[in-house]
């Protein structure tokens, strides 16, 4: 048994490392296996990788017939299950599912009984499996399967050294193409240099006078590049596109004749260019060069060689296109790093300022910059929802390159040159050229002299002209909030679509940063009025309390008061001039004047008098004013200086208002008691909501202690040994009755200055929905009574 077990290996061993081709070593392999273990049929199936299926390759019982082809996909029957799991698999027919499984092997071998599967394998691959089929049931020994595995070691190193010897055999093919390319063609990668040396390469190679070549796109018949060398022949015909015929056995060439003038027949050979895709392209020679001078035809083999420089061509030439391509992509994703680069930097520098016009100076900076964007003109414009129109904000040129500031700082720099656009108004309607467009379609819009589409508003007629610009909208949360306008009018560059690409990635940022800087300005609006309105809420409850328990002590305080003051005067009119009592008695009527005053101060702080309004002068009521302090000021030697202008007149309480001015100019002479200046100034004051009056108080005295100044409209707060404390603080509650404002400018040792803002009614504009803003003198005002 060891003998023929030895003699079994010998015989492998021998078909193994003989010299014949790969084909009949693999078939004497498996004749020799199905003898030596005498079962019925031994099949090889051949692993195809790409489509992942076992075809039968080898059959013991002679050569496998190509048609039907016998084939199993992987983990499909005993061959696919095995070659899956790679183990030694035996079955029997009368096993379940076995038959069906393996219903196509019934078409080699109807009857079998036993198969046997072993994978054709070695440490790393899988080549494919081994079966052995018998009519008998049948069991294989260790020894038998032992055997069977070592000829599949054998059979695997066999497929193994063929596929070996195959790719070297091709690798051998494509390093002399290699060699032969670059001999002549590998010193350069550059499309208009290897043409020139593709040209002059072929003829010197055919020996012929002169040579050409064109390729073209075939999809769009565009000639791409084209290359000509040595002599042609004006009279020699354009190089023609050749096709391939169905019934040809050959491949397509063009062969051609033309004669000159003097009556020389000159020739021409022609083969294709194959490319992938969708080039094609001719290589043509002329005139097979003679040292006599004679011109001659080209013979076949001058034919096989162009076929074979024409195959080393189309490898150099799609090489040099896809390096061209390579290049052009890697220049263009140079410009998008540089692009995104800026616009980072751009970011960067937009985030340090929420001001509007700050930002809307860097945006021009980093559109007209060269560290920026690099255009040579931008135009931010916003629109105005009022008047349905887009308006010019600001406007830059480009300025020369400054090396010696970074980017980061040349981008944060003001721009040196603006342009004038405050004055541009475009109004929102389709007929009104690209920049009204790109608002109302919320898209970009790139402009040519010769495009039609409507051209600049008259709006921009004699301000702005440019044969190409882009406009690409500001949009936030699909509401166009303005337009970005760009050209490069003084240096005449072309604007390419990947700028437009990244001017459309930089206006959503400048968007998102100008919407920011709108929203943080509203809510810091929004904040101070929030603040103020606390501020008044909390003054007008601490006023009302202060005025609810002034009322009720004012009430309890005047009865007992007036009682006191009517004794008073009776026991005065008793009691004679110079009796000790008239002293006494004089104290008494002095306290209760003092605390009757003092009582009226109250009543008017509580606001419980009646308030009749009317149309009065505010010249007239500091006038009628300053008659009641006349006597004073002659009496501190206080110089008067005034400054009406011609105002409208107001609708206030005539008796309230004298009260203010009273107070204020009380104030003033007090401030100034060894003499000085009391300055009147009134002067109109132009506001959002409309028109106001307004009147300047100012003395020459000492001011305001700072420490004090923020109490000093406070109610009983006097920095006087007789002042009540109500003096500022009715005079701020009767302005704020008339919604008008006072404010106070202190300067220590020079003097104080007080401002009275009222509103002027006919001019004050009311909102009103459904009406927009209305003068309030169109409405139902009062003219008087209790208020």
């Amino acid at each position: 048994m060891a003998a023929e077990r030895a003699a079994f290996l010998t015989q492998m061993v021998e078909v193994l490392t003989s010299t014949v081709s790969f084909g009949e070593r693999l078939n004497n392999m498996v004749h020799l296996l199905a003898r030596n273990l005498k079962v019925d049929l031994a099949l090889y199936f051949g692993l195809d990788k790409a489509r992942e299926t076992l075809l039968l390759n080898v059959s013991s019982q002679g050569p496998v017939p190509p048609h039907p082809r016998l084939e199993f996909l992987l983990g499909q029957g005993l061959v696919g299950e095995t070659a899956r799991t790679r183990k030694f698999t035996v079955v029997h027919r009368q096993q379940p599912g076995v038959s069906a499984a393996n219903a196509s092997l019934e078409k080699l071998q109807p009857a079998y009984q036993t198969l046997a599967a072993f994978p054709v394998a070695d440490d790393n691959f899988l080549y494919g499996v081994l079966i052995l089929v018998d009519l008998a049931e049948r069991s294989f020994t260790a020894a038998e399967r032992q055997g069977v595995q070592l000829t599949c070691l054998m059979l695997a190193a066999a497929l193994r050294q063929a596929i070996v010897q195959e790719e070297a055999k091709k690798r051998i093919a494509e390093l002399s193409v290699l060699f032969e390319v670059g001999k002549a063609l590998s010193s350069t990668v550059e499309l208009d240099e290897l043409l020139e040396r593709i040209v002059s390469t072929t003829a010197k190679v055919i020996t012929a006078r002169g040579a050409s070549l064109h390729i073209i796109d075939a999809a769009t018949g565009e000639l791409r590049v084209s290359s000509r060398y040595g002599q042609i022949p004006p009279e020699a015909p354009a190089l023609p596109q050749i096709a391939p015929s169905p019934a040809a056995t050959e491949p397509p060439y063009y062969e051609g004749e033309s004669t000159d003038a003097a009556g020389h027949t000159h020739y021409c050979l022609a083969v294709p260019l194959t490319f992938k895709g969708t080039l094609t392209g001719t290589l043509g020679v002329y005139d097979k060069f003679n040292p006599n001078g004679e011109y001659l035809p080209f013979d076949p083999e001058n034919r096989q060689l162009l076929f074979t420089m024409a195959g080393v061509i189309v490898n150099a030439i799609e090489n040099a296109l896809t390096y061209q391509q390579v290049e052009d992509l890697a220049e263009k994703n140079e410009r998008m790093v540089r692009n995104l680069t800026a616009l980072q930097e751009i970011s960067q520098i937009m985030l340090t300022s929420v001001q509007k016009t700050r930002l809307q100076e860097i945006i021009l900076q980093g559109l007209t910059q060269e560290q920026g964007l690099g255009f040579d003109r931008a135009v931010v414009l916003m629109v105005d929802e009022a008047t349905q129109s887009l308006r010019g904000a600001q406007g830059a040129c480009r300025m020369p390159v400054t090396h010696d500031l970074s980017n980061l700082k040349a981008l944060q720099a003001p721009p040196q040159e603006m342009i004038p656009v405050t004055d541009w108004e475009i109004p929102l309607r389709v007929d009104q050229g690209p920049l009204a467009l790109s608002v109302l379609r919320k898209s970009p819009y790139h402009h040519h002299q010769t495009a039609k589409e409507p051209g600049l508003p008259p709006a921009l007629e004699g301000k702005y002209a440019a044969q190409e610009f882009f406009v690409v909208p500001l949009v936030v949360k699909d509401r166009a909030t303005g337009v970005i306008l760009v050209d490069n009018q003084a240096t005449g560059r072309p604007l390419e679509p990947e700028r437009l690409d990244a001017l459309q990635m930089f206006a959503t940022q400048a968007a998102l940063v100008l919407e920011n800087a709108h929203l943080y300005s509203t809510i810091e609006t929004n904040n101070r009025e929030l603040l103020l309105i606390r501020e008044r809420m909390l003054e007008s409850d601490r006023l009302a309390a202060l005025s609810s328990l002034a009322s009720g002590m004012a009430h309890e305080i005047r009865n007992p008061l007036v009682s006191i003051g009517g004794f008073a005067r009776r026991i005065a009119k008793l009691v004679e001039p110079n009796s000790p009592l008239r002293g006494y008695v004089e104290v008494i009527q002095e306290e209760v004047t003092r605390l009757e005053k003092l009582l009226r101060e109250i009543l008017d702080f509580t606001g419980e008098n009646l308030s009749y309004y009317g149309d009065h002068e505010l010249a007239k009521l500091i006038e009628d004013t300053l008659i009641l302090v006349q006597r004073d000021l002659d009496a501190n030697k206080i110089k008067l200086a005034r400054e009406f202008a011609q105002l409208p007149r107001l609708h206030c309480d005539d008796r309230q208002m004298k009260q203010v001015f009273y107070n204020l100019f009380q104030n003033a002479i007090q401030a100034m008691p060894h003499g000085g200046t009391l300055s009147i100034r009134t002067f109109p004051v132009e506001r959002p909501d409309g028109l106001y009056a307004a009147a300047s108080i100012s003395d020459t005295g000492s001011g305001i202690p700072m420490e004090v100044l923020h109490n000093i409209f406070n109610p009983f707060f006097s920095t006087k040994d007789y002042g009540t404390g109500l003096g500022l603080a009715i005079a701020q509650r009767i302005i704020s009755r008339h919604y008008g404002q006072i404010e106070v400018n202190n300067e220590i040792g020079k003097g104080v200055t007080f401002i009275v803002t009222l509103p002027v009614a006919k001019y004050c504009l009311v909102k009103d929905v459904g009406q927009g803003a209305v003068p309030a003198s169109v409405l139902k005002a009062p003219k008087g009574g209790r208020q």
